[in-house]
């Protein structure tokens, strides 16, 4: 795996972790990328369901009045 120095809001990492469960920092950063790919795939096909719900629905037929 590669290394990468960056500098962490400590405040958020700990909230990070508390929320997750998590005790060391690369596994908090590492939940929280996952969580966020799964996320996004979540979203992406909730609305692609979404839109093909809108072309399943059949258009509701006129009513005839009879006389």
């Amino acid at each position: 795996m590669k290394s990468v120095r960056i500098d962490l809001d400590q405040n958020l990492l700990a909230a990070a972790a508390a929320i997750m469960g998590t005790v060391t920092s690369d596994a908090t950063i590492n939940e929280a990328l996952r969580r966020i790919v799964v996320h996004e795939r979540q979203l992406h096909h909730l609305e692609k369901l979404a839109a093909n719900a809108f072309f399943a629905i059949p258009e509701p037929k006129a009513a005839v009045i009879e006389r």
